[in-house]
């Protein structure tokens, strides 16, 4: 605790900025995962639900149960049901697969600003290494004389910004990689999802017309 005051006082407004982006990165991360939770979640109830009453052949209690889904996994399901009961119009593989991007797109949401941290942060922090550096030569100039004494605070300053830069750095790049598996591990989830459910109202459909060709 002593040293993180220490620190504090040779780098505070630098520390300041750093810690108010780690926050800024943390809180994004915890709002990606609970989203990404509710999403695995409403996947495990289209799994339980929407394709078991599919696989009865019963699309309007699958549309029911998938009506009761959280979004954006919903306007999959129902895109797709509505056009394949006819209560909308196109082709319902298309409009699952187009409501697939979209809702992928959706679960990624912010992902990009931990991208950008990631990207950016030590750029900041050498930023606070190289004002740091002057500062060390701007009191050697004002002093007229060198030595540790004298530019002690500025390489202080410099070093505690550059590992402040990194920590945040990698904070948000762990967020970012473990994050963007996951939507991707949705959106794989959701296009199996699709295509049993794509299967199974085309076999329905190639049931019902069935007796009326042979007839």
């Amino acid at each position: 605790m002593e040293k993180l005051q220490e620190y504090w006082q040779v780098a505070g407004p630098t520390l300041a900025f750093m810690l108010a982006v780690s926050v800024v990165a943390l809180a994004l991360a915890l709002e990606r995962w609970l989203t990404l939770w509710r999403a695995r979640a409403a996947l495990v109830r289209v799994e339980e639900k929407v394709l078991e009453a599919a696989r009865r052949g019963d699309l309007e209690e699958s549309r029911r149960h998938a009506d009761a889904l959280s979004s954006p996994i919903r306007e999959v399901f129902t895109a797709g049901l509505d056009r394949a009961l006819g209560r909308a119009r196109g082709e319902f593989a298309t409009a699952m697969a187009r409501e697939s991007r979209r809702a992928v797109a959706q679960l990624r949401g912010p992902l990009w600003i931990l991208g950008s941290v990631g990207a950016l942060m030590p750029f900041a922090g050498l930023l606070g290494t190289v004002v740091g550096v002057m500062g060390s030569f701007e009191a050697i100039g004002e002093s007229g004389q060198g030595g540790f004494a004298v530019v002690s605070s500025g390489i202080s300053e410099a070093l505690i910004a550059t590992a402040g830069g990194l920590f945040v750095a990698l904070e948000a790049v762990l967020f970012f990689n473990a994050l963007g598996q996951q939507v991707a591990g949705v959106g794989r989830e959701i296009n199996l999802a699709i295509d049993e459910l794509g299967e199974l109202i085309r076999t329905g459909r190639t049931h019902a017309e069935r007796p009326a060709t042979d007839g």
